[in-house]
């Protein structure tokens, strides 16, 4: 899609444009926090795009902290996943370390290489506590005021209060859906909070910015949402818009193949970042299992946390980037100072085939089977033939005869060091001959597919 013809409109209060411009200095860690709307922003990139082009010299440092749900007051985690203070000081301790007997290559601050460590904090909520009406609104401002004040009065980066903008929830857009709940109802709800949220910032003199009247009265090219209220990638590039000039004032020209090139850097670093603070199983790299004993007295905890470092590292090696491509430089990232993979010995030796361990064929699994009277099996695809089958994870016919495969190489997950790999698979018998003689990747890319069901000519994938 090209937005070079798009017309971003920008409707201003006067409170608005009264607001002194927030203050970047160089070098500042910039979280982002608080529920979908936050957490989407990363997978588009536009808001740090637009900051990091006005500010090319300021080598900005953004980490997204979002989480769908997130409320004020409730921010559901997982086990030992990591206060929200905690995430945005960079700092919390090993959570069982009494737990480890190895600590090889252990922090004992395991956000050490976070990089968050917040000098200005954007904050984005009211729309979760919107659903509490009319009923929940002194709540929500008591709510809010603690949560300024509270935030206020940490020093996150160790050395002084952080900067705090707040940001109001969109407006549920009309899509004229039948599926869809009525607008009508959601926005009175939204108005609401929106002003209690304006009332509250002013109160204690903090920066709002609210996106509620902009998007319920802006004029638009296109629909800014999938479903009313979580923005496409042309809606986050509006919203986008409007937060850097509310913030910042009018904003520079920057041509479009500049802003797409940082863009495309900001999305690089955005997918490993996503990686690290949304790590799949988390119960297993930090939380109960991780301390679990396996060979040589090692937990999944110390490999794991290694493994979280190099995310971390490969994140601040594409701010680099990021800042290069702003300041109209050619760049790559150059990942040469990743600290080295923990090793992890099997706890099961005797499985090794070095240690006399036989792994069957397709054929000699066949012949040791004991199968029904009137009933056969028959070897239709086995790795000797393919080795992209290693590791499947599910498998079904479909409708012409062809075996779907998904398939998990990666198991447990995928590692920072490598390509992802799994994989859909479509195995063809087109001879006839009852074995599948040809291969088809489907989809290739997936982060450990758990499984899919054939719908609507193509399947539903699961996905960690």
């Amino acid at each position: 899609m090209k937005y070079s013809a798009i017309a971003i409109f920008a409707v201003l209060s006067c409170a608005q444009l009264q607001a002194a411009p927030l203050e970047l200095q160089k070098g500042d860690h910039i979280c982002v926090i608080g529920n979908t709307l936050a957490d989407r922003m990363q997978h588009d990139g536009w808001l740090e795009t637009y900051i990091q082009a006005r500010f090319p010299k300021h080598e900005l440092v953004f980490r997204e902290l979002g989480f769908s749900g997130d409320e004020l007051t409730t921010r559901n985690r997982s086990q030992s996943f990591g206060t929200p203070d905690e995430w945005l000081a960079g700092s919390a301790p090993v959570p069982n370390g009494k737990g480890l007997v190895t600590r090889n290559g252990v922090r004992e601050n395991r956000f050490e290489t976070t990089n968050t460590r917040a000098d200005v904090v954007f904050a984005f909520f009211g729309y979760n506590e919107s659903w509490g009406g009319e009923a929940g609104l002194d709540k929500f401002k008591k709510d809010l005021a603690d949560f300024i004040k509270n935030t206020l009065a940490k020093k996150y980066n160790g050395k002084s209060a952080p900067k705090l903008a707040l940001f109001s929830p969109i407006a549920c857009e009309d899509l004229q859906s039948p599926i869809l709940p009525p607008s009508k109802d959601i926005n009175a709800r939204l108005e609401l909070y929106t002003k209690a949220m304006a009332d509250v910032a002013k109160a204690n003199d903090v920066q709002f910015i609210d996106l509620f009247d902009f998007t319920r009265t802006t004029a638009k090219q296109q629909p800014l949402t999938i479903n009313g209220i979580h923005l496409t990638s042309y809606g986050n590039r509006l919203i986008a818009n409007k937060i850097d000039q509310e913030l910042f004032g009018q904003r520079p020209n920057v041509d479009e193949k500049s802003l797409e090139k940082i863009r495309a850097a900001v999305l690089d670093k955005n997918f490993y970042w996503h990686n690290r603070y949304r790590v799949m199983d988390g119960y297993n790299v930090y939380g109960g299992r991780a301390f679990e004993k396996y060979a040589d007295k090692q937990s999944n905890y110390e490999d794991q946390q290694r493994e979280l470092e190099i995310f971390d590292v490969k994140t601040a090696n594409r701010d680099k980037v990021i800042w290069a491509v702003a300041q109209g430089k050619e760049a790559k990232a150059d990942d040469s100072n990743l600290p080295p993979l923990i090793p992890v010995k099997t706890n099961r030796p005797e499985f090794l085939p070095q240690n006399g361990h036989v792994f069957l064929t397709g054929q000699q699994a066949i012949e040791k089977m004991n199968v029904a009277k009137g009933m056969k099996v028959s070897l239709f695809a086995s790795e000797a033939e393919f080795p992209e089958l290693a590791k499947p994870v599910q498998m079904q016919f479909d409708a012409k005869g062809r075996l779907w495969v998904a398939v998990w190489p990666s198991y447990p997950r995928w590692k920072p060091t490598e390509e992802r790999n799994d994989k859909i698979l479509i195995f063809e018998d087109t001879n006839g001959d009852g074995k599948a003689d040809k291969v088809t990747v489907f989809a290739d890319g997936l982060n450990c597919p758990t499984g899919f069901d054939f719908w609507n000519g193509g399947i539903l994938v699961a996905q960690a």
